[in-house]
């Protein structure tokens, strides 16, 4: 049943009937039905919706925006936030040198050179990071907030502060069987690595 149907029938039992036993019931199937409604969740349209931003067009640097694919990843990024993962049907066509598919797609969606390093990124170092569970609905419910105003009110995890878009975005493509892995310095990316060992990072805002 809807949240709203459920709410109703509890309603209406606890002005009339009084059976408690009954209500009780509905008061669970409401609790339930509040859960799901609010919890985070990660459907393939936003997964790929998700992609295609983060590897939206920057044409001041063409460098580091665009897709490519290194070793078996296939990556996409903006120079804030990056994704590398292996599914085959990804909804993206990949470009990674200058040839017949860059002239019909565009030389700007190309990653051009050996930066960004997406080898660095992929094996990167641990021991340099501390790991921690995300709130996902904290996320979600901070998204609604500040999704307009993500650059001045940015989303802190462990003292860590990011971009609650590119965080939003990284966990909509890796879903939400995920590793956090917090920097212990200021200046290093976040990581978010799924069960599939696919990866995403977003690069920290500095407080000063």
């Amino acid at each position: 049943m809807k949240l709203e149907t459920i709410y109703n029938s509890l309603v209406e039992i606890m002005q009339n009937e009084m059976d408690f036993e009954k209500a009780l019931k509905l008061k669970e199937q409401l609790e339930k039905a509040i859960r799901e409604e609010t919890c985070y969740k990660t459907t393939s349209k936003t997964r790929v919706n998700a992609i295609k931003r983060v590897a939206s067009k920057l044409n001041i640097r063409p460098a580091l925006t665009g897709y490519g694919i290194c070793n078996d990843y296939k990556c996409v990024t903006d120079s804030y936030h990056a994704i590398m993962i292996y599914e085959d049907s990804m909804p993206l066509k990949l470009v990674t040198t200058d040839n017949e598919l860059a002239d019909k797609v565009g030389k700007e969606n190309c990653i051009y050179g050996t930066y960004p390093n997406f080898n660095s990124f992929i094996n990167f170092d641990k021991s340099l990071y501390n790991t921690t569970d995300l709130d996902l609905d904290d996320i979600m419910q901070y998204y609604k907030l500040h999704k307009k105003d993500a650059d001045k009110e940015p989303y802190t995890i462990k003292n860590v502060n990011c971009n609650i878009v590119y965080l939003k975005n990284v966990i909509d493509v890796l879903g939400t069987n995920i590793t956090t892995y917090i920097p212990k310095d200021d200046y290093r990316p976040i990581y978010l690595v799924n069960d599939k060992n696919e990866i995403g990072l977003v690069l920290p805002i500095k407080k000063y």
